[in-house]
């Protein structure tokens, strides 16, 4: 394996940089969607690993959060959001925007999204561009075209999740695919048009293809390998679809589950009580800096419950030993205003009081009432080998082979400590739409606030199972969010007609 520097808080700021000429007291949140990087930066091979390491920085999307706590961006844009939308979990104060799929919630979060994105692009660009530039001379072995072959498989998960929540990607014929950058962003490479779908899809296989071929065979689980990179090729093939992938899909999650690196742990929460990134099951995590508070935060505000189990996805958990471990009810002490009215009826006033509520508490990133601050609950999982089992299920599941799907389904559930499969059991071997049932629920409890796949699962999946536990994706408006307005003014290629429909674009001139 070669060797590689550890993806640290200090390592990630010289690499940031390095990469896009900001100093290190900048906050990422503060720089612009479209960062130019212009200049040789690359100058040696440890420079070209300096900035490599910039692109996973950038991925965590460490920042300064509301409460001036130094955290990373992952507990709440990939992990709490997707599951809100999902219907997963809710804010202890009510439902939030994103649960109820107002538009006004996903136009306000889009550009966040949209920036963070496109600036881990840019970043993965410049290493792709750069390195690939770069003398031979100046790298050991084969390690230039590993570089860029990390890259190009950080570059085909971003444009992943950029198309899993602003393009149409359940759809291959549709031209609402993504703002397809595959070049260093500079004045001349601003206005790139929307590509499509296909195109997207397109893009991501090359990426991901090139990153099988060449990448390193194993790494530290808080780097990508090329193990990950045929995990991400297994998602991608789910998500669109098409032809045989399904078959494909089943086929490279056997590989990985087979011939991988990975083991399934004995004890699922055990990945998050104990082991963290040690853990042999994950395959993809982010840890980028020590000692921060921010999962801890995110969940648990000083001490106070900020998202909370759903009543309907809590209900999944009936009879599941995951019950006890990954959740508990507290009473939460929730804002509510008393008015205040006169004799005539008339409103006067009103006071502020803070109502002890029940609530189901999340605490899958750190045990039940261990509210401090460790290092394992600050890791992250952006990919791990249950996951590979589960999709597998569902691909065979599609293929017509339930009952080789349902061994697969049981395997994942008794990890977690279940020994009652009689759900699992009663499905008839021919019944492909009852196991996605089955299936379904187990996804959700086992990935959880984890990558933030709740979002594209949801959409993907039957629709009349998702739209009985979560009503508001019969709208297919809020299936995505809306393209920034900031796009559309920085990117003279675009139309009004290239927003995703449904909504509209603030002053722009045509």
């Amino acid at each position: 394996m070669t060797m590689r520097f550890k993806a640290t808080y200090l390592w990630g700021m010289l690499a940031a940089a390095l990469l896009l000429g900001t100093s290190c007291d900048d906050k990422l949140s503060a720089l612009p969607t479209q960062s130019k990087v212009d200049g040789n930066l690359v100058v040696d091979q440890k420079s070209a690993e300096y900035a490599l390491n910039g692109i996973y920085y950038r991925y965590a999307m460490c920042q300064v959060d509301n409460y001036a706590v130094e955290s990373t961006g992952c507990a709440t844009y990939y992990e709490i959001y997707p599951a809100n939308a999902a219907g997963l979990v809710t804010y202890y104060q009510g439902p939030y925007m994103f649960e109820t799929h107002g538009g006004t919630g996903y136009t306000s979060y889009s550009s966040y999204y949209w920036s963070s994105y496109y600036q881990q692009l840019t970043a993965a660009n410049s290493v792709i561009d750069q390195v690939g530039k770069a003398d031979d001379s100046w790298f050991t072995g084969n390690r230039k075209t590993e570089i860029i072959a990390e890259a190009r498989c950080m570059r085909a998960l971003i444009n992943y999740n950029i198309l899993r929540m602003f393009g149409y990607f359940w759809d291959v014929d549709s031209p609402y695919g993504i703002i397809l950058r595959l070049d260093p962003t500079k004045s001349s490479t601003l206005s790139v048009p929307r590509s499509s779908v296909s195109e997207a899809y397109r893009a991501i296989m090359e990426d991901l293809d090139y990153a099988i071929e060449n990448m390193v065979e194993t790494s530290a689980n808080h780097y990508t390998n090329r193990w990950v990179a045929k995990g991400l090729k297994v998602r991608v093939l789910m998500m669109r679809g098409q032809g045989s992938d399904y078959a494909d899909a089943a086929s490279l999650a056997e590989e990985i589950i087979a011939q991988g690196p990975y083991r399934l742990e004995e004890h699922t929460t055990d990945i998050f009580h104990v082991k963290g990134l040690t853990s042999a099951e994950v395959m993809f995590g982010i840890q980028p800096k020590d000692n921060q508070t921010n999962v801890l935060e995110a969940y648990h505000y000083r001490g106070e419950a900020q998202y909370v189990i759903s009543d309907k996805f809590a209900a999944f958990f009936e009879n599941d030993p995951r019950k006890d471990e990954l959740m508990k009810v507290d009473t939460v002490n929730v804002p509510t205003y008393n008015y205040i009215f006169d004799e005539a009826g008339n409103l006067t006033g009103y006071e502020l009081v803070y109502v002890k509520t029940p609530m189901t508490s999340i605490f899958k990133h750190m045990p039940p009432g261990e509210l401090t601050a460790t290092t394992t609950e600050e890791s992250q999982y952006q990919m791990r080998l249950g996951e590979m089992y589960l999709l597998r299920a569902e691909a065979l599941a599609r293929e017509n082979r339930v009952s080789e799907a349902k061994e697969l389904l049981k395997t994942v559930m008794s990890k977690a400590g279940v020994t009652d499969f009689s759900e699992v059991d009663n499905v008839s071997d021919g019944d492909v739409h009852a196991f996605m049932e089955v299936y379904f629920k187990e996804y959700m409890r086992n990935l959880f606030c984890e990558s933030g796949r709740e979002w594209e699962i949801m959409i993907r999946l039957p629709q009349d199972i998702v739209v009985g536990f979560n009503p508001e994706y019969a709208n297919t408006q809020y299936s995505v969010f809306p393209i920034p307005d900031d796009e559309f003014r920085n990117n003279y290629a675009l139309t009004r007609d290239d927003q995703n429909p449904g909504y509209s674009v603030a002053g722009l001139i045509d």
